[in-house]
């Protein structure tokens, strides 16, 4: 029920929100037309566009979902021993197994060359 509402809230509110940002527009041009200085919004632009802005975020709050705690046990819970136990830092390709497999191949050529 309240996510339907608070829809229904931020749905009033982003309209609101444009219907200000058109009515600043129009109060610019008008501004420009008559070849005033500017002096400013008038007060019930701004006041609708902060009504807007807070209606809105009051229905985006209702719309979202309940928070979830962040704990870290409940974390741990979810890994598996592979990926609580790998370091890639300490990944080295540059050790003695090449060595090894290179002079294994070659003494398999050998023995088939023979």
């Amino acid at each position: 029920m309240s996510t339907t509402i608070g829809r229904l809230l931020s749905l009033v509110g982003i309209t609101f929100l444009i219907h200000s940002a058109y009515s600043t527009y129009q109060h610019l041009s008008y501004l420009n037309a008559v070849d005033k200085a500017e002096s400013g919004l008038p007060i019930e632009i701004i006041a609708e566009c902060l009504i807007s802005v807070v209606v809105s975020l009051v229905g985006v709050v209702l719309c979202a979902g309940d928070l979830k705690n962040i704990l870290m046990e409940n974390e741990m819970r979810k890994q598996t021993i592979d990926k609580l136990d790998t370091a890639p830092s300490f990944i080295t390709f540059n050790h003695r197994g090449r060595r090894a497999v290179s002079a294994h191949t070659l003494l398999q050529r050998r023995s088939h060359m023979s």
